[in-house]
């Protein structure tokens, strides 16, 4: 049995507004160093680290409040397959979802075009 060990995740840049999807492996995330996700303008969107292999901190710089929020994870809790939902502690807003490809993309595309539904709505009223 093949284990995907590739995380997705889909964040909102807050310099320049785009919706940005990106991928990082365990491999990735377990070097000394840490792995980030760069949106396309340079802006560093999500950083992952480990220490041990076993628990990620993943760093998320926030579109709403302007702080670098910190989530925990350890490798079961980590969304392989499903999608996690990461929110601004101050606002609980959705800044950030992580999890396995397939269901960030559509969870992604669906955001979209609810979002696109909503504008379409408030500019014909």
């Amino acid at each position: 049995m093949v284990f995907d060990t590739n995380i997705s995740a889909s964040l909102r840049c807050k310099k320049c507004g785009r919706f940005f999807l990106g991928d990082m492996s365990f491999f990735e995330m377990k070097n000394a160093g840490g792995s980030c996700i760069r949106c396309e303008c340079g802006e560093v969107l999500m950083t992952v680290k480990s220490h041990d292999s076993k628990t990620f901190h993943v760093y998320i710089p926030c579109l709403i409040c302007d702080k670098e929020h910190s989530f925990v994870f350890t490798w079961k809790s980590m969304p392989w397959e499903k999608v996690k939902i990461l929110n601004c502690p101050s606002s609980s807003c959705d800044i950030a979802f992580i999890g396995g490809r397939a269901p960030i993309r559509s969870l992604t595309a669906k955001r979209k075009k609810d979002m696109q539904e909503l504008i379409k709505l408030l500019s014909s009223s």
